[in-house]
């Protein structure tokens, strides 16, 4: 399901490393001393990513990089390195809002890719003190922003479609959960993890991840940092337990 969007982390990846791209970069370097002390768009990279760098020092070289995206020499190769250095925050992103797009995961990659570029040409410097957050918090804004208007319109039609027209993933909750129709997915997946966790404990988080958001198991062995087969078993046992718990009821 990720890998649309994993390709576009790959292309810029290649594009960055292209003769051309650093050449763009020496354009930017000899237009902006701060980027001086970087012999190149990978050690721009390197510093970006890096968790013990100065956050201060960190944002006034975003927004060099921002401000070169918007104008002047070298714009392609600066706007490639502004995707590269905020892409762990956009992945973040792209993992939180997943589950809203399951039946069309290409809507997400085109939602966030232009979203994001429109708030990178937009961005007002003079007025934006953290550009990583800002940048990626409008993202998020504006999507969940149509997400919530395409829900309330959907609320207003008077002729809706049975559930079973609208496939598996449309239906009602179940009423074993509690869950009132028309709530947001989050709150719908905490509220299932809630019942979830007084049935089979600490594993219902990878169950709901699993079910509800979409997750595979691979992808959440990397988010927590354990093995795969780890995660396996954690699943299949709680599953065994949520049967066994059902069985009672």
């Amino acid at each position: 399901m990720r890998h649309l969007w994993q390709s576009i982390h790959a292309d810029l990846t290649r594009l960055i490393a292209l003769h051309s791209s650093r050449r763009q970069y020496l354009d930017l370097q000899r237009s902006h001393p701060g980027l001086a002390r970087f012999a190149d768009p990978g050690a721009v990279l390197d510093f970006l990513h890096r968790r013990d760098a100065d956050p201060d020092d960190k944002n006034r070289i975003l927004a060099i990089l921002v401000s070169a995206a918007q104008r002047g020499d070298g714009k392609d190769a600066a706007t490639t390195m502004v995707w590269l250095a905020l892409w762990p925050g956009l992945d973040a992103l792209y993992r939180r809002l997943w589950r809203h797009f399951r039946s069309d995961p290409a809507e997400l990659v085109s939602e966030v890719a232009g979203r994001f570029a429109m708030e990178v040409h937009r961005a007002d410097l003079g007025r934006i003190h953290r550009v990583a957050a800002t940048l990626i918090a409008n993202v998020e804004r504006d999507i969940r922003d149509g997400l919530r208007r395409g829900w309330a319109e959907a609320a207003l039609r008077r002729e809706m479609p049975e559930p079973d027209d609208l496939g598996p993933d449309a239906r009602p909750p179940s009423a074993f959960f509690d869950i009132p129709p028309g709530i947001d997915a989050d709150a719908e997946a905490d509220a299932i993890g809630r019942v979830l966790t007084s049935l089979v404990g600490g594993d219902a988080s990878i169950v709901v991840a699993v079910v509800v958001m979409g997750e595979g198991q691979s992808e959440i062995a990397d988010r927590l940092g354990i093995s795969h087969d780890a995660v396996r078993k954690r699943y299949q046992r709680a599953i065994r337990r949520l049967r066994d718990a059902l069985k009672e009821k």
